[in-house]
C-alpha cells in the first residue's frame, strides 16, 4: 500500500498553496517597509519550496541558497549581475564592518546588507518549518492561525489594508487545512493513493470552500457590533489628527484645509521637544471662512506686525500677571514659523530672526535678512491666561451686538448651511443665559449625545453635502476636525464669534526633573480646537473633541464679604446657592480631570512595563488553564481538607470529581446513569471507590438523607480518585 504522500501531483498542490500563503506574509512587510525587489524575494521562496518538494539534499540546496543570497546582495547594492572584482571588494568591506560591529556589540552600526541577509535567513527558516509541517506533521493550522492574526493586526494598526488579503488567506488556509486533514484521515483508514480516491474526497472540499467564500462575499453583511478599538486607544493616549481632506491621509500639520474629512493613519514622527513646567497646547494658526467642505482664510484683512528678538508680542490673549514661565523648544521638523503656547510674551533665539505676526491667522512667521527662516531651537516666555468665573458669568449677549466690524468674519456662515444646524444650536443653548454658558453647553454637547472619536471610516462630504451637517446628524463619528469645526459653526449660528485653530497638543511626557517636564510632540499630536470670543473678556480656548482635556484655566473666584466678618452671613439667595453649587461641581470636575491626567501620564510613562505585565500575566494564566487537570486536584484536596465539615460539602466535592474526570478524558456519555458511569470508572482504575461515592451521592440527593453521609469516611476514597486525574 502506497501512502498518499507519494502522490507528487497532490503534494505539488499543497506546496503551491503554501507558496501563496507565504506571499501573504511577505507582501505587507514589503509594503510597510517600502522594500523593493519583491519578485526576487518571491523567487527565493519559490526555489526553496521547490527544492524541499523535490527532496534535494541539504548539501546541495544549502549552498545554492547561499549563492542566491550573495548574488542578491551584489545585484541590489552594487548593480553588478556577476561576481566581479568590485563586487567581491564590496562584500569583503561590508563583512569587515559588520564583523566589527557584532564583536563590539554595536548593533546600530550593522549595515543594510547584514539586515538583508538576516531577512533571507528568516525566509529560509520559514520555508524549512512549513516543509516540515506539510510533509511530516501534515498540519498547517498553527501557521494558518498566525497568518490570520498577523494580517488582522497589521490591517487594524497600520496603513496596510488587509481586506482582500484576509479573504485570500481564508480560502488558501481552509484548502490547505482540509487537504492535510484528508491525508491524515486516509492514512488512518489505510486508504492508499492507488485506490484513486483522492479526487473523490478532495472535490467536495473545494466546492464547499468555493461556495462558502462566494456566499460570504455576495450576501448582505451586518454592520460591526463592537466599536473599533483604535479610536479609543488614540483618544485615551491624547492623540488626534489634523490634515487636509482626502480618502486617507497621514496625521500631521497640513496647509490645505479646504476639504476636510477622510480617514487618517498614524505617524509618530517627532515634531518638537519642549522643556516646560507642564504640558501646553502649541498654536500655529487659525482660519475664519467655513465653506461647507472645509476652511479657508480671508485675504487682505488684519495687520502684520514685526517683532524682534526678546520683544514683547501681542497674541490677543492677556497673560496672567508678570510671573512668566520659560519654555525651551527644540524643533525636529523644519517649519518657517514658531509654535507658541497661550499667554506668550516674547521669543528668544540665538539667530535673532524677525517674528512677523499676522492678526489674520495669528501666526508667527520667522524671517532672517528678508528670507523665510526655519528655527531649530528657541525659548518662549509665557504666562497662561486665567479667566475669572465671575466675569464669565456676566458675559451678556447684548454686548456682542456692539462688537466692531472686524469681528464679522468670525460670524461668517455659508448660505447653503442647512437650517437644522442653526436650529440645533438654539436647542442646545436654549436653557442658558450668558455667552459663556452657551459656549460651554455646545462644548459639552458632544460628550453627551452619542458621538464617537475615530480616525477611520470617516466620509468626505460629496456634492451638496455639508461637512458639519453630515457629522452632527448622519455619522456622529469623526476626529478633531469634525468636532472643532462643528462647534465653531454652532457658536456662529447663535451669533457668538468663533474661529478654528490648528496646532499640536502637549505631546508625550518623556522625563520630569524638579519643576521642568520634557514633552515630545509628534505628528500624532496634530490637532484642531476652538477659540470663542467672550464680550468684555476676550478670546478663550474651548476643546470639544472627545478624549482631549485641553481647556482654559478658570479662577473660581467667589464673592466674600470681609468687611464685617463677625456678623452672621445672610442666608444665600436661590441664585447664589445655585452659583455656589455650580462652583463646587466645576471644582470637582477640574479635580477629576487632574486625576485622570495623572493616570494617563502614569500609563504613558510605564506603557512598556504594563504591556509586558499583561503579556506575562496572560501567558501564565494560559499555562495554568491548559494544565489545570494537573494542579486542580492538588488544590481541591487541600481545600476540602481545610474546610469545615458540612452536610453539603460532600455534594460539591462529588461534582468537582465528575468535572476532573471529564478533564482527564473519561467523559460521561449522553444518557448514561451515574451508577453505570461509576462502574466504568472503577473498571478503568481498578477500584470500587467511585461506586461507593456514587451510592452515597444518590442516597443524599434522591433519598433526602444528607445527615447519614459521613464525609470524613468518604474523603479518603474521594482523594484517591481525584489524585488519579492529575496523572
Amino acid at each position: 500500500m502506497t501512502s498518499i504522500r507519494k502522490n507528487k501531483f497532490f503534494m505539488a498542490i499543497l506546496y503551491i498553496l503554501v507558496f501563496f500563503m507565504l506571499v501573504e506574509w511577505l507582501t505587507p512587510v514589503i509594503v510597510l517597509t517600502e522594500t523593493g525587489h519583491q519578485s526576487l524575494f518571491l523567487t527565493f521562496i519559490a526555489v526553496g519550496l521547490l527544492m524541499a518538494f523535490l527532496r534535494v539534499p541539504w548539501w546541495i540546496s544549502g549552498p545554492l541558497k547561499i549563492i542566491y543570497i550573495v548574488w542578491f546582495v551584489v545585484f541590489v547594492y552594487t548593480g553588478n549581475l556577476l561576481f566581479t572584482g568590485e563586487a567581491i571588494a564590496f562584500l569583503s568591506a561590508d563583512f569587515g564592518i559588520n564583523f566589527s560591529a557584532l564583536a563590539t556589540q554595536s548593533w546600530e552600526q550593522t549595515t543594510d546588507v547584514f539586515r538583508t541577509v538576516l531577512f533571507f535567513v528568516l525566509l529560509w527558516m520559514a520555508i524549512y518549518l512549513i516543509h516540515y509541517w506539510v510533509s511530516y506533521r501534515l498540519s498547517i493550522f498553527l501557521f494558518y492561525l498566525l497568518t490570520v492574526i498577523f494580517i488582522a493586526v497589521l490591517d487594524t494598526f497600520s496603513p496596510y489594508s488587509g481586506d482582500s488579503a484576509i479573504i485570500r488567506i481564508m480560502v488558501i488556509g481552509l484548502l490547505l487545512a482540509g487537504l492535510l486533514y484528508l491525508v491524515r484521515w486516509m492514512e488512518k483508514h489505510r486508504i492508499s493513493e492507488q485506490e484513486n480516491k483522492i479526487a473523490f474526497f478532495a472535490i467536495p472540499l473545494v466546492i464547499l470552500v468555493a461556495t462558502s467564500t462566494a456566499l460570504a462575499l455576495y450576501l448582505p453583511k451586518a454592520a460591526p457590533i463592537w466599536p473599533d478599538p483604535v479610536p479609543f486607544i488614540t483618544s485615551f493616549s491624547g492623540q488626534g489628527g489634523v490634515g487636509s481632506g482626502g480618502n486617507i491621509g497621514r496625521i500631521g500639520y497640513g496647509v490645505d484645509d479646504s476639504r476636510l474629512g477622510g480617514s487618517f493613519i498614524g505617524d509618530d514622527t517627532p515634531v518638537l521637544n519642549a522643556e516646560v513646567s507642564e504640558g501646553q497646547y502649541w498654536k500655529v494658526e487659525s482660519k475664519d471662512i467655513y465653506t461647507t467642505k472645509g476652511w479657508e482664510l480671508t485675504e487682505n484683512v488684519g495687520q502684520t506686525i514685526v517683532y524682534g528678538n526678546n520683544e514683547t508680542v501681542d497674541t490677543e490673549f492677556v497673560s496672567n500677571g508678570e510671573d512668566f514661565e520659560l519654555a525651551n523648544v527644540s524643533m525636529e521638523q523644519n517649519f518657517p514659523f514658531v509654535l507658541y503656547p497661550y499667554g506668550t510674551d516674547s521669543f528668544s533665539m540665538e539667530d535673532s530672526p524677525d517674528f512677523q505676526y499676522s492678526s489674520a491667522d495669528q501666526r508667527f512667521e520667522t524671517y532672517q535678512n528678508g528670507e523665510a527662516f526655519e528655527p531649530k531651537t528657541y525659548d518662549v516666555s509665557f504666562n497662561e491666561p486665567i479667566y475669572s468665573l465671575k466675569a464669565l458669568r456676566e458675559t451678556n449677549r447684548e454686548d456682542l451686538a456692539e462688537l466692531p466690524a472686524e469681528f464679522d468674519r468670525y460670524l461668517q456662515l455659508p448660505d447653503e448651511l442647512p437650517q437644522r444646524v442653526r436650529d440645533l444650536a438654539v436647542e442646545i443653548t436654549g436653557s442658558t443665559e450668558t455667552v459663556y454658558e452657551k459656549a460651554l453647553a455646545i462644548e459639552n454637547y458632544f460628550n453627551t449625545s452619542g458621538f464617537t472619536y475615530s480616525q477611520t471610516d470617516i466620509p468626505v462630504p460629496q456634492g451638496d453635502e455639508d461637512y458639519v451637517d453630515q457629522f452632527l446628524f448622519d455619522t456622529k463619528r469623526g476626529y478633531c476636525d469634525n468636532f472643532s469645526t462643528s462647534m465653531v459653526v454652532l457658536l456662529r449660528s447663535i451669533d457668538i464669534p468663533a474661529r478654528w485653530v490648528k496646532g499640536f497638543t502637549e505631546g508625550e511626557l518623556i522625563t520630569s526633573q524638579e519643576d521642568t517636564d520634557l514633552y515630545q510632540v509628534t505628528n500624532n499630536n496634530a490637532h484642531s480646537w476652538v477659540e470663542a470670543y467672550m464680550p468684555g473678556i476676550g478670546w478663550m480656548l474651548f476643546e470639544p473633541t472627545i478624549g482631549f482635556n485641553g481647556s482654559a484655566s478658570i479662577d473660581f473666584d467667589l464673592d466674600i464679604d470681609a468687611t464685617n466678618p463677625e456678623l452672621p452671613k445672610p442666608e444665600a439667595t436661590p441664585v447664589e446657592q445655585e452659583s455656589k453649587t455650580i462652583d463646587e461641581e466645576e471644582a470637582t470636575t477640574s479635580s477629576t480631570a487632574s486625576v485622570f491626567k495623572r493616570f494617563t501620564n502614569f500609563v504613558s510613562e510605564n506603557r512598556g512595563k504594563l504591556i509586558w505585565f499583561v503579556v506575562g500575566f496572560t501567558f501564565i494564566a494560559l499555562i495554568l488553564f491548559k494544565s489545570r487537570f494537573k494542579w486542580m486536584p492538588k488544590w481541591l484536596t487541600v481545600y476540602y481538607r481545610m474546610s469545615k465539615v458540612r452536610s453539603n460539602r460532600f455534594e460539591k466535592a462529588y461534582l468537582h470529581l465528575l468535572k476532573q474526570l471529564e478533564l482527564y478524558g473519561i467523559t460521561r456519555k449522553p444518557g448514561q446513569t451515574l451508577k453505570s458511569y461509576a462502574a466504568y470508572i472503577d473498571s478503568f482504575f481498578g477500584t470500587h471507590e467511585m461506586s461507593e461515592l456514587t451510592q452515597a451521592y444518590e442516597r443524599m440527593i434522591y433519598g433526602d438523607d444528607a445527615e447519614s453521609i459521613d464525609w470524613q469516611e468518604l474523603k479518603e476514597s474521594w482523594e484517591n480518585l481525584i489524585n488519579r486525574t492529575s496523572g
